[in-house]
C-alpha cells in the first residue's frame, strides 16, 4: 500500500533524476541528438535547405509551422500568448564555415571541406530547445505577449540578417526586444558573458593596388617600387589610430594581405593588399575612412607610383540596450548563479546580429562551452573547435528563463 512516506520518496527520486540545470534525461538525450544531427550536416551561407528542413521538421513535432515571408531558407516561427503583450525574439543563426573539421569527435561532419567551427550548430540547438519547453509546458497559455524565433542561415557571409529584416521578420507582430546567444571558448560551462555600449564592431574591409615601374632588383634607381610604397602605407595607416583617434575611441586597422612580386631579383610594377577595419562609433569610421584614403594617396604619390583605394562597409557595429541586456543578467543569475554571469569587454569582431539590433531593442549572451577544468577549448573558426554539449543545458535554462521573466 502506498503511504504518503513511499509518494514523497518516489517524488524525491523523479526529482533527483533532472540534470543540475533543471532538465529530464530524455530532454537532454533529444538536445544532445539534435546538436549531432546538425553538426554532422554542415552548409554554407544561404545555401542550408538541409538545415533548413531539419529545423522545420523538429518544430512540426511539436506543432509549430513557420511563417510563410518568401524565404525558403532558414525559418520564422510566432508563438502567440493568450494576452497581449510585448514581442520578444531570439536568434539562432545555422550556416557553417569552409574548414576541414579536425576535432576528435564521433559526431564529426560528413561534408568535406565543410564545418561547424563557429557553433552556429549550438546556437541552433539551444534554440530549438527553447521551443520545444515552451510547448511541451504549454508557456502560450500563460503568456502575456508574443514569442518569435530567428533560425537565420547567412551570418558568415552577412546575407541572413538583411534577409530576414527585408522579408519582415521584425514586423507582423513587431519586435520589441531582440536576444542572441553564442558559444565561447573564454568561458567555463555554466558561465555566461555579458556586455554594455556595444558587444560587437564595425567590420569593415579595405583594398589597395599600387602600380609602378618594375625593373631589375640590382638597378632600384630606374624602378617605381610598389613594395616600397606598400611598406610605407602598412606603417603610415597605424598613426591613424595612434596619432588621429581619441585614445578612448576604439579602432584596429590590420594590413592582413600584402602581394606583389614574382622572383628574388626582380622588382615587381604591381602590389596588392588587403585588409580590415574595426571601429564602434559612425563618426570614428568616417574618419578612418577618409584618413586611410589621404594616406594612401599621398604615400603612393611621395613614391611615384599610382594607388586605387577602396573601403567597403561591411557589418555595423552592435549596439547593446541595457534593458534587454538586463533581461539576460537575471535570467542567467537565477539559472546559474549570479556568480556566474560574467562582465566582457566589447569584442572587436563582427557580428550580423547589429542588423537587428540597430532597429530594435537588442542584448547578447556569449555562452561558455569549455568544460569545467580544462583551460580553453579550441575558439571558434577552428578546425577543432569543440564546445562541452553540457552547454546546450545551461544555454537552453538561461533563456527558458528568461521567457517566463519576460512573458510570464
Amino acid at each position: 500500500m502506498a503511504t504518503r512516506d513511499n509518494i514523497d520518496l518516489f517524488m524525491e527520486g523523479e526529482k533527483m533524476e533532472k540534470t543540475k540545470w533543471g532538465f529530464e534525461p530524455a530532454f537532454v538525450e533529444w538536445l544532445e541528438g539534435v546538436y549531432k544531427d546538425l553538426h554532422r550536416h554542415p552548409e554554407l551561407g544561404m545555401d542550408v535547405p538541409w538545415t533548413t528542413k531539419y529545423i522545420r521538421d523538429e518544430a512540426a513535432k511539436l506543432g509549430v509551422l513557420p511563417e510563410e515571408n518568401g524565404l525558403d531558407v532558414g525559418a520564422v516561427f510566432v508563438i502567440k500568448g493568450s494576452q497581449p503583450g510585448p514581442v520578444l525574439a531570439l536568434r539562432a543563426d545555422c550556416d557553417a564555415l569552409p574548414i576541414e573539421e579536425a576535432a576528435p569527435v564521433e559526431w564529426k561532419s560528413q561534408i568535406p571541406g565543410k564545418m561547424h567551427a563557429c557553433g552556429h550548430d549550438l546556437n541552433t540547438t539551444v534554440m530549438l530547445g527553447v521551443l520545444k519547453t515552451v510547448i511541451e509546458q504549454k508557456l502560450p497559455e500563460k503568456m502575456k505577449g508574443t514569442l518569435k524565433f530567428f533560425f537565420q542561415p547567412g551570418e558568415e557571409t552577412l546575407e541572413g540578417a538583411k534577409a530576414l529584416i527585408e522579408h519582415g521578420a521584425l514586423e507582423n507582430p513587431n519586435v520589441d526586444i531582440v536576444l542572441v546567444s553564442h558559444g565561447d571558448a573564454d568561458l567555463h560551462v555554466g558561465e555566461v558573458g555579458v556586455f554594455r555600449e556595444f558587444s560587437h564592431a564595425n567590420s569593415d574591409e579595405f583594398r589597395i593596388e599600387l602600380r609602378g615601374k618594375g625593373g631589375h632588383g640590382a638597378r632600384p634607381h630606374q624602378t617605381q617600387d610598389v613594395i616600397i610604397a606598400g611598406s610605407r602605407i602598412v606603417e603610415a595607416v597605424q598613426t591613424i589610430v595612434s596619432r588621429e583617434l581619441d585614445a578612448r575611441d576604439a579602432a584596429v586597422i590590420s594590413v592582413c594581405e600584402f602581394h606583389a612580386g614574382t622572383a628574388m631579383n626582380i622588382i615587381p610594377s604591381v602590389a596588392r593588399l588587403t585588409g580590415t577595419v574595426r571601429t564602434l562609433k559612425k563618426e570614428v569610421q568616417s574618419l578612418v575612412m577618409k584618413r586611410m584614403k589621404e594616406t594612401v594617396d599621398s604615400v603612393a604619390a611621395l613614391h611615384g607610383v599610382d594607388a586605387q583605394f577602396e573601403y567597403l562597409v561591411g557589418c555595423p557595429s552592435c549596439p547593446i540596450d541595457d534593458t534587454a541586456e538586463d533581461l539576460i543578467r537575471a535570467a542567467a543569475g537565477k539559472a546559474l548563479g549570479t556568480e556566474n554571469v560574467k562582465e566582457l569587454k566589447t569584442r572587436m569582431g563582427g557580428e550580423d546580429f547589429a542588423f537587428y539590433a540597430q532597429l530594435r531593442q537588442a542584448g547578447t549572451m556569449r555562452l561558455g562551452i569549455t568544460p569545467q577544468g580544462e583551460t580553453r577549448r579550441p575558439s571558434t573558426h577552428s578546425p577543432l573547435f569543440r564546445p562541452d554539449l553540457e552547454a546546450l543545458q545551461a544555454g537552453a535554462a538561461v533563456f527558458v528563463q528568461l521567457v517566463k521573466d519576460y512573458l510570464l
